[in-house]
This record gives C-alpha cells, sequence and structure tokens, in this order.
C-alpha cells in the first residue's frame, strides 16, 4: 500500500482552519487517516459548501452529532432499521421462540404493504430535505447509518443529483469488528459505494496495513495520512495511559472506582485558567468504558447506583433496556427505594456541551466512535477482558478512540485514562488457529459450491441462500464465513464475506499477542501512548520506599534528571500522589528548595496562591455581574460600587474608577447628570477582557 503523507501547516489544530484543504485535491476514491482523534474532519464536513453524505456507523454518533447542529443537518433517520447490539457476545446463542422464527418464514402480504409504504415515506423525507436545499440553495448535509445508506442513494439517484455529492465514510475500520455482529451490513455498503466516485474512507485509528492489503475493498485504494508533528513539532500531546493488571473479576475493579466517589473522596488536580492562574478543581464524575451490558447491571447492583446518578450508553435494544431496568430496579429494592415508574428510559443519551453530567457514565463499544463527552471533569476508566470473545478492548483502535471522547481542555483528565486488564489466560497456537482459519474456509467452499450445483433450480437456489443468511444472522459465523448479500433487492446471493475471516485474524492477534502479558500490552501501546515503561516502574519503586515528604521531593528531582525525558516524567507523575506533581508545577524544584523542602511551607504557599486565584475568579464574577457591556457609568458611581464589591469578597486594593479596565475595555466618555443637569465624566464599557 503506497502512502502519501499530509503535513498540516504549523497553527492549524482543526481542519476546517486548514484553508487550503479540499476533499477535491485528492483522487477518489481514497483512505484519508487524520491519525488523531478530535481534529474536527467531521466538523469540516459539515460546515463546508459541498454536498456531503456522513455514513457512520452507529446511530448514537449521528444522534450526537444532530444536538450540535441543530437545523444544520438532516439526519435520514430510518425508523424499520433495527439497532444492532454490539455488546453482546457472539459465542453465546441468542434465543428465538417459534413466534419469532414464524413470523421470519412467513411474512404476510399485510406485513409487506407496511414496510413498503415505511420505506416510501422515509424516502420522501429525504427528498424534501434535499429539494428544500437545492430551492434555498445551500448544501445538503445528510447524516445516515450504513445500514441505510442505499436509501439515500436511492433517492438521489431517482433525482438524478448523485454526481453532486461527497460520500464520507466515517470511522471505516469499524468494518472489521460489526462485519461479525451483522451478517451483511458491511458487504452491503462496499456494494453500494462500488459505482460512486466521490468517496472517502476515513477513520483516525484505520485498520493496519497488513488487514487493509488483505481486503480487495481497500488494499489498492489511495492513501493519505496527516502529519501534525512535522508542521509543529509537540502539537499532539501523547495520551497518558496508566495500566494495571488484574487476576480479580472486572466487576470487583469497577467497585472499587465508584466507591470513592459515592464516599465523596474525589481525586484533585491542578487546573490553570486560561490567564495562568493555579486553582483547584475536583473529579467528581468518571466515565467506564466496559464493553459488557451485564457487568454494567451487576455494577449498578453491587455499588447501588440508581437512574439519577448514573447515565448509562449503549445499543437501544429491548433486551438491553430491561436489562438495565431490572438492575436499577433491584438496587432502588435493595436500599428500600421505590421501583422504577413504568415505562421509565434507563439507556440515556449523551449530554451536550453545558449540559449537567451524571456521576457515574457506563459506555460500551456503541459509544466508541465519533461521540463527544464534554465534562469539566470527569476522569476515564477502560475496562478489557480478553478472554471474552469480541468483548475485549482493542488497544490499537478502541483505545485511541475512547481517549479522544472528553473533548473540553479545561478538564485535566481530558488526554489521560486508566485500563485495567485481565490478560489472556488460555494460549491458542498459530498451528492451532490456522487450522481453524482452514477448516471454516473449507466449509465455506463447500456451501458456496453445493449453491453453484443447484443453478438450474430457482426455488432450491432461493431456500439454500435463505438458510445460509439464517446461519448467518443466528450464529455471527461460528461455522463458516458464507453471507448472503440481497443487494438492496429481493435477490439472494451468497458470498464468501473475507470481511469476517479477516476480522477474526484480527481478534486472534488481539487475545493472542497484544493481550499475551504484560510485555506485549506495553509493546502493543508504547508507539501511540505515553505509558509506564520497566524503567518508570523502577524509580517508582524507590520513590514508594521512601518515608519522608522531604526526601521525595528530592528524589523526584532526581529521577527528572534520570529520565531526561518529559512524557516518561509525566508518566511517573501519574503514577505517584497527585500533590507532588502539582507542588512541582506551581513551584519547581528551586522554589521547594528555598522552602527547605517542608511539606507545611510548600502547604503555606499553596493555599495563598490558590486562594489568591480563587478570591480572582470570585471578584471576577461579581465585577461582570454589576456591569454590564454596552452600558456607560460615571467615575464616582464606579468607584463607590467597586468598594462594595471589594468588601464583599476580601480584594485588599483601594477602589478606583479606572481599574474596570483590568476586566473591560473602556472609553472615557461624558454623560449627562439628569439631576443635576450636567454633563460629567465617565466610562462606556466596550467589551469584556477574557
Amino acid at each position: 500500500m503506497n502512502k502519501e503523507i499530509l503535513v498540516v501547516p504549523s497553527g492549524i489544530r482543526y481542519i476546517s482552519d486548514w484553508k487550503e484543504y479540499d476533499l477535491d485535491d485528492y483522487q477518489f476514491p481514497h483512505i484519508l487517516n487524520k491519525t488523531i482523534t478530535g481534529c474536527g474532519f467531521t466538523e469540516y464536513c459539515i460546515c463546508n459548501s459541498q454536498n456531503v453524505i456522513l455514513l457512520s456507523p452507529r446511530k448514537m454518533l449521528l444522534e450526537n452529532k444532530e444536538s450540535q447542529h441543530p437545523g444544520e443537518v438532516f439526519y435520514a433517520r430510518n425508523e424499520i432499521e433495527n439497532t444492532v447490539d454490539f455488546e453482546r457476545d457472539i459465542s453465546i446463542n441468542k434465543k428465538q421462540n417459534f413466534l419469532s422464527i414464524f413470523n421470519m418464514l412467513f411474512l404476510n402480504n399485510n406485513d409487506e404493504i407496511i414496510i413498503k409504504q415505511k420505506i416510501l415515506e422515509y424516502h420522501d423525507r429525504i427528498k424534501e430535505y434535499v429539494l428544500d436545499c437545492m430551492k434555498n440553495k445551500r448544501p445538503c448535509k445528510i447524516l445516515v447509518t450504513y445500514d441505510s445508506f442505499r436509501h439515500v442513494k436511492e433517492v438521489l439517484k431517482e433525482l438524478g443529483i448523485l454526481d453532486r455529492f461527497y460520500t464520507v465514510v466515517d470511522e471505516f475500520q469499524s468494518f472489521l469488528v460489526d462485519s461479525r455482529f451483522k451478517s451483511n451490513t458491511e458487504l452491503e455498503v462496499l456494494f453500494q459505494l462500488q459505482d460512486l466516485q466521490k468517496v472517502c474512507f476515513v477513520s483516525a485509528t484505520p485498520m493496519l496495513d497488513k488487514y487493509l492489503d488483505l481486503l480487495d475493498e481497500f488494499k489498492d485504494l489511495p492513501y493519505f495520512e496527516l502529519d501534525w508533528e512535522t508542521g509543529e513539532p509537540g502539537r499532539v500531546k501523547k495520551p497518558l495511559l496508566d495500566i494495571r493488571f488484574t487476576k480479580r473479576g472486572l466487576n470487583e475493579e469497577i467497585k472499587n472506582i465508584i466507591q470513592p466517589y459515592q464516599d465523596g473522596k474525589f481525586e484533585k488536580r491542578l487546573y490553570l485558567d486560561p490567564s495562568g492562574n493555579p486553582s483547584e478543581i475536583e473529579s467528581k464524575e468518571v466515565t467506564i468504558f466496559v464493553n459488557s451490558v451485564k457487568s454494567i447491571a451487576r455494577a449498578i447492583i453491587n455499588c447501588k447506583l440508581t437512574l439519577d446518578n448514573t447515565n448509562v450508553l449503549c445499543a437501544r435494544t429491548e433486551e438491553n433496556e430491561k436489562k438495565i431496568r431490572a438492575a436499577f430496579n433491584q438496587s432502588l429494592n435493595e436500599q428500600g427505594l421505590k421501583r422504577l415508574p413504568r415505562g421509565t428510559k434507563c439507556i440515556g443519551s449523551i449530554p451536550g456541551r453545558g449540559e449537567a453530567h451524571k456521576m457515574f457514565t457506563f459506555c460500551t463499544r456503541t459509544v466508541y466512535l465519533g461521540a463527544d463527552f464534554y465534562s469539566t471533569n470527569s476522569r476515564t476508566f477502560v475496562f478489557s477482558d480478553s478472554n471474552i470473545d469480541c468483548l475485549s478492548v482493542d488497544i490499537s483502535m478502541d483505545l485511541e478512540q475512547i481517549l479522544g471522547r472528553q473533548r473540553l481542555d479545561e478538564n485535566p483528565w481530558k488526554d489521560s485514562a486508566s485500563i485495567i486488564i485481565k490478560t489472556t489466560r488460555d494460549e491458542v497456537t498459530k498451528e492451532y488457529f490456522n487450522n481453524y482459519l482452514k477448516v471454516k474456509i473449507n466449509r465455506t467452499n463447500n456451501l458456496l459450491k453445493a449453491y453453484e450445483n443447484n443453478s438450474g433450480d430457482s426455488g432450491i437456489l432461493y431456500s439454500l441462500a435463505e438458510k445460509y443468511e439464517s446461519d448467518a444472522k443466528s450464529s455471527s459465523y461460528k461455522r463458516d464465513y458464507v453471507a448472503v448479500n440481497r443487494h438492496g433487492g429481493k435477490n439472494l446471493i451468497p458470498v464468501f464475506n473475507n470481511l469476517v475471516l479477516v476480522s477474526e485474524q484480527r481478534a486472534f492477534d488481539i487475545q493472542q499477542i497484544d493481550y499475551k502479558n504484560r510485555f506485549t500490552v506495553f509493546n502493543a501501546l508504547s508507539s501511540k501512548f505515553s505509558v509506564t515503561s520497566d524503567k518508570v516502574q523502577e524509580y517508582l519503586g524507590k520513590f514508594n520506599s521512601i518515608s519522608t515528604f522531604p526526601d521525595k521531593i528530592k528524589y523526584l528531582h532526581d529521577v527528572f534528571v534520570l529520565l531526561n525525558n518529559p512524557a516518561l516524567f509525566d508518566t511517573f507523575l501519574s503514577q505517584i500522589p497527585q500533590k507532588f506533581g502539582d507542588y512541582y508545577r506551581v513551584f519547581g524544584f528551586e522554589r521547594m528548595k528555598a522552602l527547605k523542602y517542608s511539606e507545611s511551607l510548600i502547604k503555606q504557599e499553596w493555599d495563598r496562591i490558590i486562594g489568591n486565584s480563587q478570591s480572582k475568579d470570585e471578584l471576577r464574577e461579581r465585577i461582570y455581574q454589576e456591569f454590564q457591556v454596552g452600558q456607560s457609568y460615571f467615575r464616582i458611581r464606579i468607584k463607590e460600587k467597586l468598594r462594595e464589591i471589594y468588601q464583599e469578597v476580601g480584594h485588599q486594593e483601594t477602589p478606583k474608577s479606572n481599574q474596570l479596565e483590568n476586566w473591560f475595555n473602556i472609553k472615557p466618555i461624558t454623560i449627562m447628570n439628569k439631576e443635576s443637569g450636567k454633563r460629567e465624566n465617565g466610562y462606556l464599557l466596550i467589551n469584556k477582557k477574557l
């Protein structure tokens, strides 16, 4: 695969700021590796002047984007599209009752009429939006899931304007994992994209080259990779990852995270405001990524959580809703509280910017891709058990997505996370795995050959294809790789699903290589994240063995010199009590030496600085409450009001009217005093100084 590196110019943080970037400048179709999350590519697609269809693998992602851009985008919701449960363990057979099987085999004419009517209504909504955009000469911005893309394509083709649209396939790396949960959606999407020219496959964490090269749909595509480092070294900060290994159940580990929050014991961090003033911030929220609804339900019960303090984000299926509601009700019952009212929805939604976050947010793979969180103080924890098939976190793809979810820079935990890992328990040799693949491939070829051998009998062909399709849906490709592609119609065409084969090869690599032991986990993560190295572990052991505060501070300086690497030193600081890192960042080693390495003296100095900073924040808030932009005030009145405010907040300064310049851009003017009938000196407040 030939890659072309695109160096992002200095000063650019978001794609929309890069005026020279244009989708039209690159050969279509192509792959774009953004290399980092949160660079605003989706925003660029939504806000540019081009007609764009944005394909996403997740409904929740599109709901999130729609809430961020009300009235600016059209989310093409499809009422008859099923919600896929990406959290289920596909090693467990899903039970089907007789009635559901009967309904699947015998769809009556009335049902078909209802479905056709719903599809027509769906197409009409798409058409209405597109025609309105054309009438008002504004670009179309259509958001749609992979599953429903063919409907959008059909409408645009009918209108004769399909060639005017750019199709952006977001988070395309999900093809691999998702192909095992859905019988043929990814194959259908790839088929629908074949005859389109302006197609861009986008990801911040694309599949590794060796997997792309195994897929005919991707291996020969032009590949463009954004380079954020060359144009501005240090622009991209490596996320800080605290890796922990456990032999205990993950639910025990989850409880250890939740309990301190319930007890009001919050971790504190140093926060520097835009003016550089330090203050403390407490983490009163936590975001937990665990790809099992069953684990979330257990945590709700074990930790006695309620819907008031807990937000569960997972696939909105009836089964998941029942599990989560039952867990909340059991938790309430054990606390002697009333059950939830009938009909209460227990699967939540992602809070928008400025909206309140609950103390505990649980997320599954449904939320890994592209959703944005705007918490000012949430910490992130990731739980991964590599021994559960398809439920382990892919530490080379999923983790980078997870660490890009918190968006606010004022959150001091934004670029850090703790991952709690259960390494692989049962080793599977490469030879055994290759034999396993060989058996499945042979069985697949035999089934396809059986279909071809009956090419003269359409009835037999249809029954076989229907059987193959049913098996793929119910067994998640456990015995073979036969998929049935409808290609948007009723024709059933059995095919070899190579996406699932490659997905299984990747799953083996994750489980038996990446998660094999501590060393392989560090090896898999070290290139993308700041992780604890053996050297850091050695220094941590020495630091923890030191008993006195002054000696710990002195040794902290030794570690700084020995590591000679800012990223590794940040990693070291993340593993020790937070106060040491905060003291170092505020005072530096020379100032702490001048304070005789005394914790009491350092703490006094800290309280003075932080206290002054908090006093300044309170003063600023009161000033902005009392004085309004666009208003004019007499100088004498300004001085009197400042005196009152200074006394309220304990600010030690003699009030003067021109001090208002500390918070506003002001213009000297004369103002008519109605009482005296004379003009007096005053100030017009033009705007705030932020």
